[in-house]
Order: C-alpha cells, then structure tokens, then sequence
C-alpha cells in the first residue's frame, strides 16, 4: 500500500504535523459521508469545513512528490503507481462483493455487464468515476496525477510548467461545482470532482509549495490564522448560500494554508494521532464507507441515535480495521521475505 508520508531523499525528517492534518482530514471525510448535514444547520457547516480533506490529500502527495534527481523521481512515481492500482482494483473487487452481500444481488454476469457498460466505462476512464463505490474516485485521480508527472519526467518537461495552469483548473472546479449553480445550472458531480479540476491543481501547489518552501515559509503565522479564518467564514457562506458542494472558494485558501503551517512547525505531533495520519489514513479512507454502510443496515436507528457522536465511532471502528490490516500486511511481507 502506497504510504503518502514516504520521505523523498531531500526530505531529511518526517512531518509530523502533515501526519497530524491527515489524520484530521481523514477523519472530516468521515464526517462528510456520514450526512451531518442531514441534522440541521451545525451539520452544514461542519460539512462544508471539512471540504479541505480531500484537497489536502492530493497537496501532500504532490509535497512528496518533489525529488532534485529526475531518475529517482521516476522510479518513485512508478512505485507509486503501481501500489495505487494494486489497492485500487482490490478496493473495486472487494466493494463490488460487500454490494452483493448488502443488496441480496449475487448475479455478478448482470452486475458486471451494466458496470462495464460503453457509458460506465466512458465515466470511469475520463472523469475518475469508480466502478463501485464514489469515493474510490481519489485514488483513481491520485494515480492519473502521477501519471502526468511520470511522462513529463519521462519527456523532460519541468513539471514548474504546470504552474500557471493551476488557477484556470480551480477556477474550472468553482465554475462547474458552485457558481454555475448561481446561474441557475447545476452539473453533475464528475464534470469536476476528477483528476483535472480537483487533483492536479492541488497536487501540482503541494509539490509547487516544496519548490518554492522557503518562499512559503517566510509567510507569518499571523497571515496564515487570519486567512484561515476568514477562509472558513468564505466557506460556510458559501455552503449556507450555494449549498453543498465538493468544493469552496474558502477550501482552496483553507487548505493551503493549513499545508503551509504545517511546513512552518513540522514538529507538532500528537503521538497516537500523528501514526494514525502517517500510516492508516489511506486504509481509513478506502474501508470507512464500508463501515457506515453496514452498521446503518444492521443497526438502523443507531445513526440517528449518537448524532454528531456517530462520525466517532466510525472513525475508530474504521482505525482499528485498519490498523489489523495494516499488521496483516507487515506479517504477510515478512513470511515472504522468509519464505524467499
């Protein structure tokens, strides 16, 4: 499994506070698919604030993804590649058997000729569109977004010429997702929650913001807490006024600047936390929906029950699977090793 925390060469240290914000980020993807926006107003507003999660996954992957040595840049992205599609197809296989089991369906020819399907399939290649479960569309965009840095390194093309290109991809994103809706239209999800209008921007600023750290580093603190809190104030408005949506103007600002301080005080760690970030975020994220799915179902009236409590127990129910997979993982590594 492809582990976003991994230290290129001219990273000399772990940042720990990253470790910490994805753990936070993880945990708000919960929030989000566990519909608190459903229970009133606190619910929106916790839902629209914690539209940096995803965004801040792609910021730290493209951070990591900076490397002085072309060579070694590409035997990383390849590395990485290959791990995101090993995950993604058993991601796919074993969300398209809990569908079976959850909706009584086991005709898998059926099931599998409409997924396959010229349209389905269209989806699935172009805008990120997951065969079986909505949020697997990050990983899918995070290994496209890799591919794009893997074939410029291949080609030789500085991947700074990226750079100008990020304004008119976010722009593109608030357009198709929250303005557009403004002017009376409202499209589809997929137009812009993929690779082009979601990952890449924000990837290209993570790694954009490893290249120019020292530039971003001479940001004071104070301009960073105001603009994060001003950004959430733009972000609540907007969802309050637009309403839910993938992305927010305030996101962008929001989550950038909580890259940005974390690479200012890569120290701040909160131990159990922090490990959570460093080492699980990935598994959270993939089995989590999993996790809401089957406890709705089995205990129907217990979401409803613990309210703003309920993303809580998903979350550590979501840890603690993964933290067994994740050891599953090391001991079938280690058998290996043995073995051969």
């Amino acid at each position: 499994m492809h582990n976003a925390s991994e230290m290129p060469a001219n990273q000399k240290r772990i940042n720990k506070s990253l470790n910490v914000l994805k753990c936070l980020a993880v945990f708000g993807v919960i929030c989000i698919h566990c519909s608190l926006y459903k229970i009133g107003l606190k619910g929106t507003v916790i839902d629209s604030l914690f539209r940096f999660a995803v965004p801040v996954f792609f910021l730290t992957s493209g951070f990591y993804s900076y490397f002085d040595n072309n060579e070694k840049a590409m035997r990383k992205y390849k590395t990485r590649i290959e791990k995101l599609l090993v995950l993604f197809l058993i991601s796919n296989v074993v969300y398209f058997i809990f569908d079976c089991y959850v909706t009584g369906n086991y005709n898998v020819l059926a099931k599998l000729i409409e997924m396959f399907s010229v349209s389905n399939c269209y989806k699935y290649l172009i805008f990120n569109v997951s065969p079986t479960y909505a949020h697997l569309w990050f990983i899918q965009a995070l290994i496209y977004c890799y591919i794009i840095f893997l074939i410029m390194s291949r080609l030789n093309i500085p991947h700074d010429k990226l750079y100008s290109h990020i304004p008119l991809l976010l722009l593109g994103a608030v357009f198709i997702g929250e303005i557009s809706r403004l002017m009376g239209f409202k499209f589809s999800y997929y137009f812009y929650r993929n690779f082009l209008f979601m990952g890449l921007p924000f990837f290209t600023i993570g790694y954009l913001i490893h290249d120019k750290k020292d530039e971003f580093t001479n940001i004071s603190d104070r301009t960073i807490y105001i603009t994060v809190i001003l950004s959430c104030c733009l972000t609540v408005l907007e969802a309050l006024t637009v309403s839910k949506s993938e992305i927010y103007i305030g996101t962008i600002f929001l989550s950038v600047m909580m890259i940005v301080w974390c690479i200012k005080h890569p120290d701040h760690d909160i131990k159990i936390i922090g490990w959570i970030g460093g080492n699980l975020y990935l598994l959270i994220y993939v089995i989590h929906l999993m996790i809401i799915k089957y406890i709705n179902i089995t205990f129907i009236h217990l979401h409803g029950d613990l309210g703003y409590l309920y993303p809580f127990l998903i979350f550590i129910i979501s840890a603690i699977v993964s933290a067994l997979i994740l050891g599953l993982i090391k001991l079938a590594d280690k058998a290996k090793s043995y073995f051969y």
